[in-house]
């Protein structure tokens, strides 16, 4: 009884912190989008060909000459990026969730279909994030 409890109690708590984090994720995108962030950073899903935001004077230049059609502009890829890892957090959360949902079925009495719905839908929405960066804000895409 006590691991059915434990398994139960985890569960809860990726769901809530999932909740919470995909509230936080939707505040920040439209945040990128009201301040015209949302191209900070011209490829996906690095930022000027690395994982952080050009930041030193030589990173920057190396950046604009690896991108000479992007402005370099640290505020906007700092929202861009903070959207991405936040959005790049919940995805491994649901992952989690995805997971506990088809070991542990019976234990927390939910139908597996449901957390893997809810991956599906958050791989489709990274897949839209990446389409909105590659193919340059498409209004048909974003």
């Amino acid at each position: 009884m006590y691991l059915t409890t434990k398994i139960y109690r985890y569960f809860k708590a990726l769901v809530l912190i999932a909740s919470v984090l995909a509230l936080c994720v939707v505040v920040l995108g439209a945040y990128v989008r009201l301040t015209d962030a949302g191209l900070g950073c011209p490829d996906w899903p690095g930022c000027y060909g690395t994982l952080t935001v050009p930041q030193s004077e030589a990173a920057i230049a190396s950046a604009q000459a690896g991108y000479p059609h992007s402005t370099v502009e640290v505020g906007k890829a700092w929202r861009e990026m903070a959207h991405r890892y936040l959005a790049g957090i919940l995805g491994l959360i649901v992952l989690a969730i995805f997971i506990f949902g088809w070991r542990a079925k019976a234990e927390i009495k939910c139908s597996p279909w449901t957390p893997t719905f809810l991956l599906v839908l958050i791989t489709f929405q990274a897949m839209l994030g990446m389409w909105t960066v590659t193919m340059l804000l498409k209004p048909a895409i974003v």
